[in-house]
């Protein structure tokens, strides 16, 4: 008998949400198959020895929005997932020796972001509060069927917040941040994660949404925290993969599918590129949109519209990473050198401002790379010494965001080690003790993301997280936009899916909901979690005030509330 026999539902790749889609599947009931063209589970989510006695995290590599539901419904700490949150979070850097440094403790934090431009510490506070407010309405939808955009600006509406909406769905995330924050630099260091695989700059339309998707991260439940995985993001995947095993699940690596299987205007399996077919009932594909609306399923399978609105999906916006394995540890500027300090724990993000991220957009557009770039830097050997197999050497991940997929002159395969030097270059102006002690290094270039990892166009979102046609009941096109397709029987799992990008869980989530509320003949209800609303109750209330924010930065500057919070929390 095949081993394929049976089975219930077929997933296409093994990313984080193919697999998170193939646990709740599998829980349910379900058999499953999780099919994976690459050697090795996870997808952008992944760990790979990329240089001889080195573990990175390829391409995303911290766990900062993987949601605690997830982790919770999926008991993945039972099953490997171990993840630790760094003391010193972020830190803004620039090469005149200013930074700002965002730790766990809030009272840290608002004293360092003090020093670097006194009156920004309370409207930081203020900026968080209508942050946490942002979330609070959006955390239900992000893990459900998407809401209709009338639906989302009537939660908005019903709860005063008509104002918040138009900051946070509409807007640019400098016109966002500029209303609260003074300092050019500190705005340009938060502003950061508003352009994350993006094809815009700070004053793009809808950048706003990309920083308030990211900000509202979290990790352990805890608000605007991340953590790092003790064999990198791999770790993730492979909690998950044990997880699916354990209720039945199957996950089949270097598995080539050519195209999805179509009989009578449903979808009934999968056609391997050896010729062999695999047949299911349900074909869920974890890929981007354009794989899974063009490039897998034959001509004719959509309507007209739908194939058209497909072709034309917004795939625009790369980044590109440059791993190395190092004999020591960066001399920061305006930090003692020679030293392991706080500053080696977190993300560093260097040279952060408004202006270099719109010389990178003049630069994107033209297809060229700019003359400076704003660098993230990560050492997660500091964290997990065990990334590393040899004594006395570190893991530093560098990226850059902003990148164009298509160059002017040459390709990414011809002008990578260009770029890298180029951005080596840039780093030696932070940690100018660096330039000895590189022992090797590994370049994944946007064109890298699009061939080997298997996202069009390097677009590690899958689809543009900018402007309402790209969010929500439009993800990824209007007639795909609940998970289900226009072919009975065929599923979408992937970033490309509502909520979006990142490693979240959240699509794959949402996905497994709405097959299990078909199957059970629900379709015509919106399919998601069950969440609470928060009751902000006499302290929630209070912090929407004037006077009451003024109170809340006083009582999170106190180190007496550091300690009673720590005390609470053991």
């Amino acid at each position: 008998m095949s081993k394929h026999n049976d089975l219930d539902a077929l997933i296409i790749g093994a990313g984080h949400n193919g697999l998170v889609c193939a646990n709740y599947l599998a829980r349910a009931g379900l058999k499953v198959l999780v099919l994976e063209a690459r050697p090795i589970v996870g997808g952008a989510c992944t760990s790979e020895e990329l240089i001889p006695g080195a573990i990175f995290s390829s391409c995303s590599y911290i766990q900062m929005m993987f949601r605690q539901e997830v982790v919770d419904d999926l008991e993945l700490k039972k099953y490997g997932l171990e993840s630790v949150a760094p003391g010193l979070q972020e830190m803004a850097l620039w090469d005149d020796g200013d930074r700002v440094m965002f730790w766990q403790e809030i009272d840290k934090t608002l004293r360092s972001i003090e020093e670097h431009n006194k009156a920004d510490g309370a409207n930081f506070m203020r900026f968080a509060t209508r942050l946490k407010r942002f979330g609070e309405l959006t955390h239900e939808i992000q893990l459900s069927d998407p809401p209709t955009q009338q639906r989302l600006k009537a939660i908005f509406d019903d709860a005063g917040e008509s104002a918040l909406y138009d900051a946070f769905m509409t807007a640019s995330a400098e016109d966002l941040l500029k209303d609260y924050i003074e300092s050019d630099r500190l705005r340009g260091f938060m502003m950061f994660m508003g352009l994350v695989s993006t094809w815009g700059s700070p004053t793009t339309p809808g950048t706003a949404y990309v920083y308030g998707y990211h900000a509202l991260g979290e990790f352990e439940g805890q608000f605007g925290r991340y953590g790092l995985p003790k064999g990198g993001m791999g770790m993730i995947s492979e909690s998950l993969v044990s997880a699916l095993q354990a209720f039945g699940g199957r996950v089949e690596t270097s598995t080539t599918i050519q195209q999805v299987l179509i009989e009578e205007g449903k979808a009934v399996g999968v056609l391997l590129a050896s010729g062999e077919q695999i047949r299911a009932p349900l074909v869920i594909s974890g890929a981007d949109p354009t794989r899974s609306l063009v490039g897998l399923l034959p001509d004719g399978a959509l309507p007209e519209a739908a194939a058209a609105d497909a072709k034309e999906i917004d795939q625009r916006g790369s980044m590109a990473r440059i791993h190395l394995l190092v004999d020591a540890l960066p001399d920061y500027v305006g930090f003692p050198g020679g030293k392991l300090g706080p500053q080696h724990q977190g993300l560093n993000i260097l040279g952060p401002s408004p202006a270099l991220y719109e010389m990178a957009w003049q630069a994107q557009q033209r297809g060229e790379f700019p003359d400076d770039m704003v660098v993230e830097a990560l050492i997660p050997s500091v964290t997990h010494p065990g990334l590393v197999s040899q004594p006395g050497t570190h893991t530093l991940s560098l990226g850059v965001q902003q990148l164009p997929f298509d160059l002017a002159h040459g390709d990414w395969d011809t002008r990578k080690e260009e770029w890298a030097d180029k951005v080596l270059e840039i780093y030696f102006r932070y940690a100018p003790n660096m330039r000895n002690h590189i022992l090797a290094r590994h370049v994944i270039t946007p064109l890298d993301l699009h061939r080997d990892y298997h996202i069009t166009r390097g677009n590690i979102f899958h689809q543009s997280m900018i402007g309402l046609d790209n969010l929500f009941d439009n993800r990824p096109i209007k007639a795909a936009a609940h998970y289900r397709t226009p072919v009975p029987g065929y599923y979408l799992c992937g970033s490309g899916s509502h909520p979006g990008g990142g490693v979240s869980g959240m699509p794959g989530h949402n996905a497994a909901q709405r097959i299990l509320a078909d199957l059970a003949g629900q379709t015509d209800t919106a399919a998601g979690r069950k969440v609470l609303k928060a009751d902000n109750g006499l302290i929630g209330n209070l912090l929407k005030t004037d006077v009451g924010q003024r109170l809340g930065y006083q009582v999170a500057r106190s180190r007496i509330f550091r300690s009673l919070t720590e005390r609470l929390s053991k």
